[in-house]
């Protein structure tokens, strides 16, 4: 069999699964995720005889035309050894490389209890968090020369950005989950030679996408973006800034959206002499009784007053109306629960495209071309990480 060629990135992708669990491979389109995963799959069944791995895409389509195809137009002396009824390649050594696909969730129990040495999940931005973690229950070895690997590859946007983001971006890790288990390898498509080699006008499509989400996504591997964002206009690097002491004299207000269930969320406002607005603080939990709200609440206040940033006494609240619904058996309402422990609430304009429309002012900035620029007129804090995300 001809030699097996990688990317320099490919490569960087295939040592990492070396020294860790698991690997995140990509970012923008056209860095070479699909050849990269297929390639190193092979290398891996043919370097650990008798290791199983498996390749996942949501709809059996995907598998076909981007690595069963793919695998047997490089290799076609591989054919030999594929078993077309069962999805599977096995190799004179023993090893088996299994194409797999998975559309409802009840196509996961096919796979309870299967043992997969190496398990390969492509363009995982298209897969639910509970859908990975179950596959990964079969991610065991019981062979003690091979270890047990997770391949992923994707791009920004879908349903799964958020846990590939938290996992491999951010890196905030939860429960028994280990930093030192996830990599991320990031792929642009100046790391795949041959895309820019047989089509070099692929980049300037990307650079031409009108939707500037999809083109930050696409061309840059953009994270803090995903398709359907509403405010668009939201960058990280314009509209997030470090905390600063805030000067006693600037007005505070605050903003407040009622839940129990789904998280409450509280947030602190300041306003500088110019009208320009900063989110300073949030409290964003579920499940936080009335009581505990307030006590959330007056503590913060009376921190920031203590600091010398704000001016003693309370602050006005804006909030939705379902603080004011009336409820049943003559209880108080939300307003007044919190009125007699000195929050005040005021009742929020509601009108959803007008709050759009006023946020979307706040949040605008442009660069002129004698370099200088205009807005924003809101910022947040660093640490407001819920808000940002």
């Amino acid at each position: 069999m001809k030699e097996i060629p990688l990317t320099e990135k490919q490569w960087q992708f295939a040592e990492s699964i070396e020294k860790h669990s698991v690997t995140l491979y990509g970012g923008a389109k056209g860095g070479g995720k699909s050849h990269g995963l297929r390639l190193i799959m092979l290398m891996r069944r043919l370097e650990y005889p008798g290791s199983i791995g498996y390749i996942f895409r949501r709809t059996f389509p995907e598998l076909e035309s981007n690595h069963i195809s793919p695998l047997f137009e490089q290799f076609p002396e591989l054919r030999q050894y594929y078993n077309e009824g069962k999805k599977t390649l096995r190799l004179p050594n023993g090893s088996q490389l299994r194409f797999a696909y998975c559309g409802p969730k009840k196509d996961l129990m096919k796979f309870q209890g299967r043992e997969m040495h190496d398990l390969a999940i492509e363009e995982a931005g298209d897969w639910p968090h509970d859908y990975y973690d179950f596959l990964r229950t079969c991610n065991r070895s019981s062979r003690p020369h091979i270890k047990a690997r997770t391949l992923l590859t994707g791009n920004p946007g879908g349903i799964g950005h958020k846990w590939l983001k938290r996992l491999f971006v951010e890196r905030k890790y939860e429960g028994n989950e280990k930093p030192s288990d996830y990599n991320f390898i990031p792929a642009l498509v100046s790391d795949n030679p041959a895309l820019e080699k047989s089509d070099p006008d692929y980049k300037l499509r990307l650079s031409s996408l009108k939707n500037e989400l999809l083109r930050r996504a696409f061309l840059y591997g953009d994270w803090d973006i995903q398709a359907g964002q509403f405010f668009n206009e939201f960058s990280r690097d314009i509209h997030v800034v470090k905390p600063f002491k805030i000067p006693r004299h600037w007005n505070w207000f605050g903003s407040y959206d009622y839940g129990f269930n789904h998280p409450s969320a509280w947030h602190f406002w300041v306003c500088d002499e110019d009208g320009n607005v900063y989110l300073v603080n949030e409290i964003v939990r579920a499940k936080m009784r009335i009581d505990e709200q307030i006590t959330s609440v007056k503590e913060y206040l009376k921190k920031m007053t203590e600091s010398g940033e704000r001016n003693e006494g309370g602050i006005i609240f804006w909030a939705g109306h379902d603080c004011w619904a009336q409820k049943k058996g003559g209880d108080p309402t939300i307003s007044e629960d919190f009125s007699k422990h000195g929050v005040l609430l005021r009742r929020a304009n509601i009108d959803r495209k007008q709050g759009a429309s006023q946020v979307r002012m706040y949040l605008a900035h442009k660069k002129f071309d004698d370099g200088k620029k205009e807005g924003p007129r809101v910022f947040i804090f660093s640490h407001c990480e819920i808000t940002i995300d």
